[in-house]
């Protein structure tokens, strides 16, 4: 990225903070209220071992997920809706990363 187009961003945000938003690109990201791990991962034809390798996860998160014991936060449920939209989008990504 250029120098200029750094200050440009700049000072698009210091607009911004200022109260002018004519030139604010505004991004709205929903993050599910709830998923359901073990129907992402059983419908990927995964053991929970796999899917915990596949995509980052402790095994133990996991399981504690699929038994009720805990509850995705906000990040992690985000990244198992990508994963149960785009599961090979999400592997290649997090593997080449």
């Amino acid at each position: 990225m250029s120098g200029s187009k750094i200050l440009e961003g700049l000072k698009e945000a210091l607009e911004y903070a200022g109260g002018d938003e004519s030139k604010a690109r505004v991004r709205i990201v929903k993050v599910p209220d709830q998923v359901d791990v073990k129907a992402i991962r059983e419908n990927l034809k995964m053991s929970q071992r796999e899917f915990a390798a596949a995509f980052g996860f402790p095994l133990a998160t996991v399981q504690n997920w699929e038994q009720g014991r805990r509850k995705p936060e906000g990040s992690a449920r985000m990244l198992l809706r990508i994963i149960e939209e785009a599961p090979e989008t999400a592997e290649r990504v997090l593997q080449t990363g």
